[in-house]
């Protein structure tokens, strides 16, 4: 592709996105022929027709589907980099913010910062994804979201992070269990069954050896996809789980669950908010990213202690 070409790439995202020729020229503000002449350009450069009439619409080829991700990251970087001087209105801005996040923080963290968020940028709005694979920066160079909020696990490379919160973990289990009453030791700790949260297309656990040495000696017998299913697992069984602190001081009380301090040299998991460089100078981007961070202090503050049977402790 020439340098002349580049001014395909929005005409190639417009006739992707619309599926239609005469919506592409009004959205580009350009006549219909000349999106005809650059789809002609664009099926000479990648050999391949592209995009295929079917009654009204243009339907993708296998092709365009494959570098769809690319063409529209990269015109997403460019126009990001003009964003940046016109500022960024939170009060009246519209704008979709995609994220993929550690099973969890979905059900805490996320939901407390769009109630406050509402008040300030009512009309921004937010997608929660799991977090569907384990190439953080693919999925980040690919613009497939905004942000990754996840924990710390791969050494910085391009990839710009900033620790949001270290997120305390606590063993849960049966409030009436067999075999653990007052304490809980490594030994026992060990000695037990055990649920734990794996990733969606992998069966290691998220909370692995990477992070706390002793978790790779566990006899784990059920892998589930999301943590806010280990609380009614383990009062239904004598099996045990890691849970995220904030998860029992929220649902604890709904289960007959109790818990302990892990009795392991770390008890927490630091929690990271992941982004492309390139949304450095886009205004939104780094709006959101700021109030996420103020969020997260506030959020870790807010996480006073848990007695061992899941109840906030009392204030005073």
């Amino acid at each position: 592709m020439k340098n002349t070409d580049l001014n395909l790439i929005p005409i190639f995202v417009a006739i992707y996105e619309e599926c239609s020729l005469s919506k592409s020229a009004n959205r580009l503000n350009i006549t219909q022929p000349a999106v005809s002449k650059a789809l002609k350009r664009l099926r000479d450069i990648y050999n391949d027709p592209l995009f295929l009439r079917d009654n009204s619409a243009m339907v993708p080829t296998p092709r365009a589907i494959d570098i769809y991700p690319a063409l529209a990251a990269a015109l997403t970087n460019y126009t990001s980099t003009i964003a940046i001087d016109g500022g960024f209105d939170s009060a009246s801005a519209e704008r979709v913010y995609s994220f993929a996040v550690i099973s969890g923080l979905g059900h805490t963290f996320l939901p407390l910062v769009f109630s406050h968020l509402r008040k300030e940028a009512p009309h921004l709005h937010f997608e929660v994804h799991p977090i569907f694979s384990k190439d953080t920066e693919l999925d980040l160079r690919l613009q497939r979201y905004d942000f990754v909020i996840d924990a710390d696990h791969f050494s910085p490379s391009f990839i710009k992070s900033h620790h949001l919160f270290d997120e305390e973990l606590v063993a849960v289990m049966n409030a009436e269990h067999p075999r653990i009453h007052d304490e809980m030791t490594l030994e026992q700790f060990l000695a037990e069954e055990h649920i734990t949260v794996s990733g969606w297309q992998a069966r290691s656990s998220i909370m692995r050896s990477a992070h706390i040495s002793e978790l790779d000696s566990r006899n784990v017998v059920y892998r589930t996809s999301t943590v806010t299913e280990c609380l009614p697992l383990v009062s239904q069984t004598d099996l045990l789980a890691i849970c995220a602190k904030s998860i029992v001081k929220q649902q604890g009380l709904l289960y007959k669950v109790k818990s302990f301090a892990l009795p392991l040299d770390k008890n927490t998991l630091s929690i990271k908010l992941y982004w492309h460089p390139s949304r450095d100078t886009d205004a939104g981007h780094v709006w959101l990213r700021n109030y996420l961070v103020n969020e997260a202090s506030q959020f870790s503050k807010s996480q006073f202690g848990i007695s061992q049977f899941g109840l906030e402790k009392n204030a005073d």
